[in-house]
């Protein structure tokens, strides 16, 4: 593939010039951005690699790793359907004549929509939680994101069903993809309303908890693609051949992937940067945020911060890793997500009234015996008997609680 002006190259200039083009040739300054933004995504392979093996570094793991790392090759699959369409490389007698396959297939869908879809589905989960106190995993969880994946391959298939000349052909004669302004229209509009809906979505959850609130990357994410989004919208539609133009090209691939890697590094710029350089003291004013915004009943968090560091940086081999509220069916926390408490399930009413009754019919003076699955019966303490209690999870789960006599 050469980037110089070959003979060849030469011609497509003429007979560009035959068609009433200016085409600027295929150059060094086009090889010059493929190397620049190949480098960044080579640094952000490095930074994925670092974050999927630390994981399970809970700072790191509230802001989901394998949806971060999925959005990383989503931006790949971008900026490879980028040289194609935008014109940077020689498509002739290659794999990159097949403009709805690259053009489409992993350009927009595995590449614009799947990186929008994914972190649209981390601001979902946080809506989630802390707007409608559910599960931050299950079908309910998926279910959008499963309705626009659907709709998204809906898009592909009707793509791939249609004429070439109504979505996008190749032009063999200036070799270079073309899609008419139509097929335009439909795509842009997919990619707005899916960058309306997160903006929706994350004005949302602007006010929650400060320990995952993220209001200020996601605004600077926001305003960053709505930028990008109306320069290139504007761009496809006043000057449809800018392929052509070396000037146009270089600028539209430059800023959709320096536009990315600002949104991805926005959001986990800060955990990966401390967790490399201030790994226990980062971690220690994590958790303390955790326990300032009453969150410790969700994460196990003791009242020793040192305590808590160790045991959150140590986790489990059979552990998953730091889910949002991640707790087993009868292990659920005492308070919702939202601060309030958890109001008590009809079982423990039930329970609560038993004892109630039972206790009428008892003196003050006759012993009795605690009941173990009563989590609100609490056994009678002698004078000589200290109880010094560790809250893990719920603070009136009796299992949690350990008495130490002197």
């Amino acid at each position: 593939m050469s980037f110089s002006l070959t003979p060849e190259e030469q011609n497509r200039v003429e007979l560009a010039s035959l068609l009433g083009y200016k085409l600027d040739p295929i150059s060094h300054k086009d090889l010059a951005l493929i190397i620049t933004i190949s480098a960044v995504y080579a640094v952000d392979l490095l930074a994925v690699i670092f974050l999927l093996a630390n994981r399970r570094y809970p700072p790191l793991k509230s802001k989901n790793p394998l949806l971060m790392a999925a959005a990383f090759v989503s931006c790949v699959f971008w900026f490879i359907g980028d040289l194609q369409i935008n014109g940077h490389v020689h498509l002739r007698n290659s794999i990159l004549t097949d403009c709805r396959g690259i053009g489409v297939w992993l350009r927009v869908l595995l590449g614009v929509c799947t990186v929008s879809s994914l972190i649209a589905l981390r601001s979902y989960g946080l809506f989630r939680v802390f707007r409608q106190n559910l599960s931050y995993r299950g079908f309910g969880f998926y279910l959008p994101f499963l309705v626009y994946c659907a709709c998204t391959l809906v898009y592909g298939i009707v793509t791939q069903v249609l004429p070439a000349r109504v979505t996008v052909e190749y032009m063999p004669m200036l070799d270079v993809c073309y899609c008419p302004k139509p097929f335009r229209a439909a795509l842009y509009g997919y990619i707005w309303a899916t960058w309306l809906i997160i903006a929706l979505i994350n004005w949302q959850i602007r006010n929650i908890k400060s320990s995952f609130n993220e209001s200020r990357e996601m605004a600077f994410s926001c305003l960053l693609v709505f930028a990008i989004l109306t320069f290139s919208t504007a761009l496809q539609f006043s000057r449809p051949e800018y392929p052509l133009d070396q000037t146009l090209r270089l600028l539209s691939t430059g800023m959709d992937h320096l536009g990315t890697n600002l949104v991805w590094w926005a959001i986990m710029g800060v955990p990966l940067f401390n967790c490399v350089f201030n790994h226990r003291k980062y971690l220690e004013q994590w958790t303390a945020k955790l326990r300032k915004d009453g969150l410790q009943h969700e994460y196990d968090v003791k009242s020793d911060s040192l305590a808590t560091s160790s045991r959150l940086s140590a986790g489990s081999e059979d552990d998953d890793g730091f889910f949002l509220f991640d707790h087993a069916p009868d292990q659920q926390p005492a308070y919702l997500p939202n601060g309030e408490p958890r109001p008590i399930s009809r079982k423990q009413q039930l329970q609560r009234q038993n004892r109630q009754s039972s206790q009428t019919t008892r003196t003050q003076a006759s012993a009795r015996t605690p009941n173990p699955s009563d989590p609100f019966d609490i056994p009678p303490m002698s004078p000589a008997t200290t109880v010094v209690t560790q809250v893990l999870n719920d603070p009136f789960e009796r299992n949690n609680t350990h008495d130490i006599s002197f």
